[in-house]
């Protein structure tokens, strides 16, 4: 029950935070955009540019902008607009560090079942690092690919047992015309722990639309993937909004997914959530909401539930802690869960 006062209070401040947006100038929103996704950052500029198009500053942040995201390329072949590594620790809490049975006793039929304590799920702190590496090539005047790569490895003291998990990505981002883009992406992650390992790889192709309503930003997204998991592959659809508004960056997401014959997977999904800037840290909430079905489970169809609620704080400019509780509730009863997670994420180290 609160869980669900929870979601409804995020959604109804989320619908208050619009009007903040009436009084606020072009320059609050585009520092607010600095923070946000490169495209509502380059859309604000523009709109501080159209008012002034005689500032030098202004002149010169709009040229890199547009450089970085390949609109000044001249056709003379392939150039490297950036190319980064990072390196950066990890220190967290995770109730779930094994891949494990998150709940190890039911009920069912008056009977009561235990998990084997070596399936259990093991909680407590990990520590470890972590590094990525991005490359941006500009292949034709508003078209570039982004290559992106990363993993981290995390260990646990107490269980003496590790995680790991990775991903690369290549995204190429094109513009078709005035503020309307596409993106064609192919994802691959693969993350291991003592109990299993997973891996989920997916094509998507998103259409991307800015515009402006009044005294607000928006970045509207349309998306088709398909994922291929370890055992099944499922197709799905998501919309999204994200916007700048004032102070304050909101965002919300519907997925709707593909049946999987014989397999517990998730069909819709809703995303909710804002982040606000402050004296040069970000503060974020956000929530979620998901529904799975299909598969059998001693003789019950399954359907689960599952609510999500976290917050992410900049406590130093380099030092930023996330805090995740969710919890699900299955018609199976040996799935009824929750869970917390805590991540604290250092700035990282690049060259």
């Amino acid at each position: 029950m609160w869980a669900s006062r929870a979601w409804c209070a995020l959604c109804a401040l989320l619908l208050c935070l619009i009007p903040l947006g009436a009084a606020a100038d072009e320059l609050l929103r585009y520092e607010t955009s600095l923070y946000g996704p490169e495209r509502l950052r380059l859309f604000a500029l523009t709109r501080i540019f159209d008012g002034s198009p005689d500032d030098p500053d202004v002149r010169l942040a709009l040229r890199r902008d547009l450089e970085r995201q390949g609109h000044y390329q001249d056709g003379a072949g392939p150039r490297i607009l950036r190319h980064g590594v990072s390196v950066y620790p990890v220190l967290g809490y995770d109730d779930n560090i094994n891949g494990g049975v998150l709940n190890d006793r039911f009920r069912f039929s008056g009977l009561v079942f235990e998990a084997d304590p070596t399936i259990r799920a093991k909680a407590g702190l990990v520590a470890g690092g972590g590094f990525g590496t991005q490359t941006r090539v500009a292949i034709a005047r508003g078209t570039y690919v982004d290559l992106t790569g990363a993993a981290d490895f995390a260990y646990s003291p107490t269980h003496q047992i590790s995680r790991s998990q990775a991903e690369i990505a290549a995204c190429l981002r094109s513009n078709l015309t005035g503020w309307t883009f596409v993106d064609l992406c192919q994802r691959f992650e693969d993350t291991e722990r003592e109990l299993g390992r997973s891996t989920r790889r997916v094509t998507s192709v998103a259409l991307s639309s800015l515009h402006q309503t009044g005294h607000a930003y928006h970045e509207a997204q349309v998306q088709l993937e398909r994922a291929y998991y370890t055992t099944i592959d499922q197709d799905a659809v998501t919309l999204g909004l994200r916007s700048v508004i004032g102070r304050v960056l909101p965002s919300v997401s519907l997925s709707l997914a593909g049946p999987v014959p014989d397999e517990i997977a998730y069909r819709s999904r809703v995303n909710v959530g804002f982040q606000m800037p402050h004296d040069g840290r970000l503060y974020g909430i956000y929530a979620w909401r998901q529904y799975a079905e299909g598969g059998m489970f001693l003789g019950t169809e399954r359907e689960d539930r599952t609510f999500g609620l976290g917050v992410s704080a900049d406590l130093q400019r380099n030092i930023t802690v996330s805090l995740t509780y969710s919890n699900n509730r299955s018609t199976a009863a040996f799935f009824n869960y929750s869970q917390l997670e805590m991540q604290v994420r250092f700035r990282e180290f690049r060259w």
